[in-house]
């Protein structure tokens, strides 16, 4: 093999598949990047760690085609310090690179070793803008969880029926939705989940692809690949059924607030640096006459802190709602959402508080479960905007939520009825309701104890 490249298109190709390389290879070819080059002038660069496969290809000038697998760090660093056009000829497992200052000699491992790209049968076609597939996966990838016992839940799942689709992760603690429309109807209801990781490396590449670009998505049983200009990105699916958090997600509201988002954000931040270490617990006091969230943290043996934002207001009560959460949760939330705007929509201070951003490219929904605070601030005086500073907080004692519970259970569920069926996909058959009334008939003995604290 014998080519000449520009050195920047060189380097494009095997950053991209580079992406696909594991720090730990199983196998000592996985370590590396499998070169072919054709006699049309194309030359392409692959990387995989089995779970994942990158392919992506350029131009050359090829005098002649053929194909070399180099160990990918080496390769990479090593094209990334030179400048100008670039020779790369192969004998054997050897590749020299001479460059316009010098030249090296790289030896690599067999290419007919290198697994060949993985193709399923009879897949699905969808299409789907590039940019709105990157802002599915930015709106939804950090609610991923990180704990592999629950596989499924390390990944994203997408569910198309007819025209529309929707993207969903969540940890137990926190779910993130986003949905859109296809310009394609399809029959039958498609159902599967991606590895958090693979949609993480092709997050990268999509954020790189032009704003015109359309993804090609081939779906098959266990596999998908998803195809780009010059680029095509192969994984793996997640095996086992995933929660039906749809029906945890409430679908009316009592209150319904509109803020600045770097408003509210700053403001949360301000008040983390006094919250306890290990709930980093925030009460929100949601002032319908003020038209103000007054943020209340305290740490025991450090301090307190209060803020407040103004916010807008949408809803038939008059009485104020207070509600506490993570901080940590609502931040991560708000970091991914890119809208100058959210709107706030709650029920009760023990159920889902969602956050939605006013526009953008996708509907896009942030589910966080409350913390119920025991002690609240409901009846006490509205503090005016000129006294907020000067209230101090009363002590923070609070105990999870039932919904938390709720949606715990439904992804315990999901897995008991996975190792009832031996790995096949069964239907779980957990409802809101029901869960809510086993869990008011049935309280925690933590909660029972700081009843009986507080009544005496």
């Amino acid at each position: 093999m014998k080519l000449s490249i520009e050195q920047s298109k060189l380097a494009e190709i095997l950053e991209t598949a580079y992406f696909a390389i594991s720090p730990k290879p199983t196998d000592p070819i996985l370590g590396n990047i499998l070169l072919i080059a054709n006699e049309d002038g194309i030359v392409s660069a692959t990387g995989t760690n089995l779970n994942l496969t990158i392919h992506t290809t350029t131009t050359a000038n090829v005098e002649t085609s053929g194909q070399v697998a180099l160990p990918a760090k080496l390769l990479t660093d090593t094209i990334n310090n030179v400048r100008g056009e670039i020779t790369l000829e192969v004998e054997n497992q050897a590749c020299i690179i001479t460059h316009n200052s010098g030249k090296c000699r790289l030896i690599g491992g067999k290419p007919d070793e290198f697994p060949t790209l993985p193709k399923g049968e009879n897949p699905i076609e969808v299409n789907l803008s590039a940019k709105k597939l990157q802002a599915a996966l930015e709106g939804t990838l950090y609610c991923t969880n990180g704990d592999e016992t629950k596989l499924v839940l390390t990944g994203v799942n997408f569910k198309i029926d007819t025209n529309k689709w929707q993207a969903a992760s969540t940890n137990g603690h926190k779910l993130a939705l986003v949905t859109g429309t296809l310009d394609s109807e399809y029959s039958d209801p498609i159902d599967f989940t991606v590895p958090g990781k693979s949609l993480s490396e092709l997050s990268k590449i999509l954020s790189q692809s032009a704003d015109t670009s359309v993804c090609n998505i081939l779906l098959s049983n266990k596999t998908i690949e998803f195809s780009l200009p010059h680029t095509k990105v192969i994984s793996r699916l997640l095996e086992g059924e995933y929660p039906k958090i749809n029906s945890l997600i409430p679908r009316t509201f009592e209150y319904e607030f509109t803020l600045e988002r770097k408003g509210f954000e700053s403001a949360l931040k301000r008040v983390s640096y006094l919250a306890e270490r290990k709930q980093k617990v925030v009460k929100i006091l949601w002032e319908l006459e003020a038209t103000q969230a007054t943020l209340y943290t305290e740490a025991t043996d450090i301090g307190d802190a209060v803020d407040s934002v103004l916010m807008k207001p949408a809803t038939n009560h008059s009485e104020n709602i207070s509600i506490g959460l993570n901080i940590d949760y609502l931040l991560e939330g708000l970091k991914h959402i890119s809208t100058d705007e959210i709107v706030v929509r709650c029920n009760k201070p023990t159920q889902p508080v969602i956050i939605c951003p006013m526009g953008g490219l996708l509907n896009q929904l942030y589910l966080v479960m409350p913390v119920e605070i025991k002690q609240g601030f409901e009846n006490k005086s509205t503090p005016s905007k000129t006294t907020t500073a000067e209230k101090t907080p009363e002590a923070l004692e609070t105990t999870e939520t039932t919904v938390v519970a709720e949606l715990e259970e439904a992804i315990n569920n999901t897995q008991t009825s996975q190792t009832e069926s031996n790995g096949e996909t069964s239907e779980v058959e957990t409802s809101t309701a029901e869960a809510k009334a086993s869990n008011k008939s049935k309280p925690s003995s933590r909660t029972r104890a700081k009843k009986e604290a507080a009544s005496v």
